[in-house]
């Protein structure tokens, strides 16, 4: 290690950290070189390294004549196309991350039953995780899931995992499901979670995802950053 890495790494980390905490939103301008230097006490060639090193990870993109900028982090949801997060974040070339919050066996609600073709306090398995992109939090999942369907649910690592990856490997595949988006304020809870402050707007999607034979797989809430979801639909007249 020489003696200019750690500086280098500083200046990596302050911007990634920078950007996690929402001080760098998505897609903004970040401070010149000249303003970081003179921000962090490092030399400007320093700073040029951190940031070119940041570039390499991915975080921001340099614009000929004009600074360097913070990639547009947006998880965009293609129209009329049904695709897991993991998927979604793959595509547009971020690293997805998924952090279990809870995981735990519990009868069915009379909502979550009706919502799942369930008899009441029917066995479910409810899963929160936190969901990212290129390590910054995008949304918090809930999901509930009847055990009867996916009992290996209750135990399996579910560290960065794509459900709809395990589904599938168990020989079960999600064929559709119905959808809505509201925006709402963030609580407490999930402004924390979310890096957001106290009332910070979100969006909440919420949806039931079904077979091809319409057994309902799962009922799921995702509470989306609002600055981090971008929802796309065909409308046809």
């Amino acid at each position: 290690m020489t003696a200019a890495e750690p500086a280098v790494e500083r200046v990596k980390k302050r911007i990634h950290e920078g950007i996690v905490s929402g001080r760098y939103p998505s897609g903004s301008r970040l401070p010149s070189e000249r303003q970081f230097a003179l921000e962090t006490g490092l030399s400007r060639m320093t700073v040029r390294a951190g940031f070119q090193a940041a570039s390499d990870d991915g975080l921001i993109l340099p614009s000929p004549q004009r600074g360097w900028y913070v990639r547009d982090l947006v998880l965009r949801e293609p129209p009329s196309r049904l695709q897991s997060f993991t998927e979604m974040a793959h595509d547009l070339g971020f690293r997805p991350s998924s952090e279990l919050l809870d995981r735990r066996e519990r009868p069915a609600t009379l909502d979550e039953a009706h919502r799942l073709h369930l008899a009441p306090t029917t066995p479910v398995v409810a899963i929160r995780r936190l969901r990212g992109m290129d390590g910054r939090p995008v949304t918090v999942e809930d999901l509930v899931i009847p055990v009867a369907i996916a009992p290996w649910l209750t135990t399996v690592d579910l560290t960065d995992a794509s459900l709809y990856e395990l589904f599938s490997t168990h020989g079960i595949e999600f064929s559709y499901s119905r959808y809505t988006v509201q925006a709402q304020n963030a609580d407490e809870t999930l402004a924390t979670l979310l890096n957001l402050p106290a009332g910070g707007a979100i969006l909440v999607a919420t949806e039931i995802a079904f077979t091809q034979d319409t057994t309902p797989l799962l009922s799921g809430t995702n509470h989306y950053r609002g600055d981090a979801y971008q929802f796309t639909a065909d409308l046809t007249r």
